[in-house]
């Protein structure tokens, strides 16, 4: 990874904050974006205290224009962007009745049309560098089995992971990977291995997604779930 660029969303907090941390202590050299930019800065210190390379973005997205600013930051700081891990974030559980339109809007514009965005955003950017890259989607189990008043949810990562697949085939043979991770619930401790989901679980595979350790997978699911699903 020594050498390589990457955006990762969703990185002031858990998931993506692990896998930023986990990105820039294999080598790479990390843009950082989130909402919350008190938390992000400090992130993003972090990676650097620890001898990293890492810029913090402040960025919704959820926005066009966000994703058009964080990856010209990549650019213009790294020179290239090779790796893109996109951590869309989970809705409350609430009953379909009490789901307003709202609300359902709010979690596809961030869990299903934010990896859009970076896909489209991300693999310019890519295809410029022309080297290939890797793009990671953190889903959920979500998008795997339903979820109990989780509808929008469950839909948006359902979505996601199908994304992931349409767009490994069309980008394969330009060497750009793109493959999904599906992390438990982080609530769920009833698993076969006894404990939930830990954003380093989800970090670990990232990285190893984005490696070229996993150089002819694409189109491909990791789902890091202690075995919740299989129950």
């Amino acid at each position: 990874m020594s050498g390589r660029a990457a955006i990762v969303t969703g990185a002031s907090h858990g998931a993506g904050r692990a896998i930023a941390h986990a990105l820039a202590k294999a080598g790479a050299r990390v843009v950082l974006t989130g909402p919350d930019a008190e938390a992000g800065r400090a992130a993003a210190s972090a990676i650097e205290a620890e001898g990293g390379e890492a810029l913090f973005v402040a960025a919704d997205q959820a926005r066009d224009d966000d994703w058009a600013k964080a990856v010209e930051s990549a650019e213009a700081r790294f020179g290239r962007l090779d790796v893109l891990a996109v951590c869309p974030a989970a809705t409350a559980a609430v009953p379909t009745a009490g789901l307003s339109l709202a609300d359902f809007r709010a979690a596809n514009d961030t869990n299903l049309k934010g990896p859009f965005l970076g896909l489209k955003h991300g693999v310019a950017a890519m295809r410029r560098g022309g080297r290939g890259g890797s793009v990671i989607f953190v889903a959920s189990v979500a998008g795997r089995v339903g979820l109990n008043h989780r509808l929008a949810e469950t839909g948006a990562m359902a979505g996601v992971r199908l994304l992931a697949k349409a767009a490994a085939l069309e980008l394969g043979p330009e060497g750009i990977r793109v493959n999904t991770i599906q992390p438990g619930l982080a609530d769920a401790d009833d698993t076969p291995l006894g404990r939930p989901v830990a954003p380093a679980d989800v970090a670990q595979a990232a990285v190893y997604l984005a490696s070229d350790r996993s150089i002819f997978m694409t189109g491909a699911d990791i789902v890091v779930d202690g075995g919740w699903t299989i129950r």
